[in-house]
C-alpha cells in the first residue's frame, strides 16, 4: 500500500527487548572532479549486527578489475575513507521533539523529520551536513507498517527504505565538497536474528530518472538443513504513479571478480529481473566502485552442517544500472541514470 513517512517510523523499535538493533542510514551517489562518489553514513544501535557503533565510508576508486591468468582480479582500494568505531549501548542518545527524532552517537547525529533526514557529522575526515528529501512514498518491509520479514527461519526484520534526492556539503580532508545526487535513508529494526543460516543475500536499492526500487532475496538454510527462501520488494514508477509490489525476484551472475585483499570471488555484474502483477523489471547491475567491506572472515575450524571450513563476505557495492520496465500489454518505461547500492552478504564454505 502507497505510504508516506510517519513520525513513529523514525524512532528506536524494541528498545525493551534485551536482544534487538536499529540502525539509520545515509547515503548519496554523487560526481565530482568529473568521477563517481559514494558516500556512507550510519548510526546503529542494539546487540546484532556489530552492535551499537557509528560507521563513515566514501568510495571514489572505480571498480577496475585486471585480468590475471583466467581471473578477474581486484587489489587495494587506493583512495578509500572507513571509519568504524563501536560503543556501548549507553553512548546511544534519543529524543523527540515535536516533529523531530534526534538520535546521536558519537561523530554523528541524525535529525529525522517525515518531510525530510539529516545527518550531520564531526568526525576529522568526513565532516558536514546532508540531508535526504524523499522522491515520492517511502517503501516498506513486508509493504506493511511495522511489518516483519523472516528473512530466514528465526529472524524477523522491519523498516522503510526512503529513496531521496540527496544535498550538502562535506568537508573531507581538509576539501570543501558540494554534494547534489541521489541515495537512500534507511530505518531497519530486526528483533530477532540467525545470521549464521545466510548462505547468499543480495540487498539492492536503485534510484533512476522514471523509478526507484528496494529489494531483498536471500537464500538460507533451516535448522534441519534444508534450504529456506526469502524474498520481498517494491517498485515505483514515477510518471505513471505505480507503486508495484514484487512478486518474484531473480539475481543471475554474468561476470565475477576476485578480491585478492579478501581472498574471495565476488559477482562484478548481474542481471536482475524483478516480476510484478503490471510487468517485469529487467536491469544489468554492475560494481562501479571500490565495495564497503563490513565484515570479511574466514572460519577454519568452525563445522556446520557435516562441514568444516567457512568464510563470511559482507559488503555494500556501489552499482551503476541500466534496464527496463516492461508492462503486460507491451508498454515500456526505460531506465536513466540508474545508480544504487548491492549489499552482498556470503556464508559459504573456504
Amino acid at each position: 500500500m502507497k505510504s508516506f513517512i510517519e513520525l513513529d517510523d523514525l524512532e528506536p523499535k524494541y528498545m525493551d527487548l534485551p536482544q534487538h538493533w536499529n540502525d539509520w542510514y545515509f547515503t548519496a551517489s554523487f560526481e565530482y572532479g568529473g568521477k563517481d562518489h559514494f558516500l556512507v553514513m550510519a548510526i546503529t544501535e542494539g546487540t546484532f549486527m556489530g552492535g551499537s557503533g557509528i560507521g563513515i565510508g566514501l568510495s571514489s576508486d572505480p571498480f577496475s578489475p585486471t585480468q590475471e591468468g583466467d581471473a578477474q582480479v581486484v587489489g587495494e582500494a587506493v583512495n578509500h575513507i572507513s571509519v568504524q568505531k563501536l560503543h556501548p549501548a549507553e553512548k546511544f542518545k534519543c529524543r523527540k521533539e515535536g516533529d523531530t527524532i534526534t538520535v546521536e552517537m558519537d561523530d554523528l547525529t541524525a535529525l529525522c523529520r517525515k518531510d525530510e533526514q539529516k545527518i550531520i557529522s564531526r568526525n576529522e575526515s568526513i565532516k558536514g551536513e546532508l540531508t535526504c528529501t524523499p522522491r515520492g512514498p517511502v517503501l516498506r518491509w513486508g509493504d506493511r507498517k511495522d511489518g516483519q520479514c523472516p528473512v530466514t527461519e528465526g529472524t524477523s526484520v522491519g523498516g522503510i527504505e526512503s529513496l531521496s534526492d540527496v544535498h550538502g556539503t562535506m568537508t573531507i580532508k581538509g576539501e570543501k565538497v558540494e554534494i547534489t545526487g541521489r541515495g537512500v535513508f534507511e530505518h531497519v529494526w530486526i528483533k530477532a536474528l540467525e545470521f549464521m543460516k545466510i548462505r547468499t543475500m543480495d540487498w539492492v536499492y536503485i534510484n533512476s530518472d522514471q523509478m526507484y526500487m528496494f529489494s531483498c532475496h536471500c537464500e538460507s538454510i533451516s535448522d534441519d538443513g534444508t534450504p529456506y527462501h526469502f524474498e520481498d520488494g517494491t517498485i515505483y514508477l514515477i510518471e505513471q504513479d505505480d507503486y508495484l509490489v514484487t512478486k518474484k525476484i531473480d539475481f543471475m551472475p554474468e561476470t565475477w571478480a576476485y578480491l585478492k585483499p579478501f581472498r574471495r570471488f565476488i559477482p562484478s555484474n548481474q542481471k536482475v529481473a524483478v516480476q510484478t502483477e503490471k510487468g517485469t523489471l529487467e536491469m544489468k547491475i554492475a560494481l562501479s566502485l571500490y565495495p564497503h567491506i563490513a565484515q570479511a572472515v574466514r572460519m577454519e575450524p568452525l563445522t556446520m552442517h557435516s562441514i568444516t571450513g567457512w568464510n563470511v563476505m559482507f559488503f555494500d557495492a556501489p552499482i551503476r544500472v541500466g534496464g527496463k520496465f516492461s508492462y503486460v500489454d507491451g508498454k515500456t518505461v526505460e531506465l536513466s541514470n540508474g545508480t544504487g547500492v548491492n549489499e552482498q552478504l556470503r556464508i559459504l564454505p573456504l
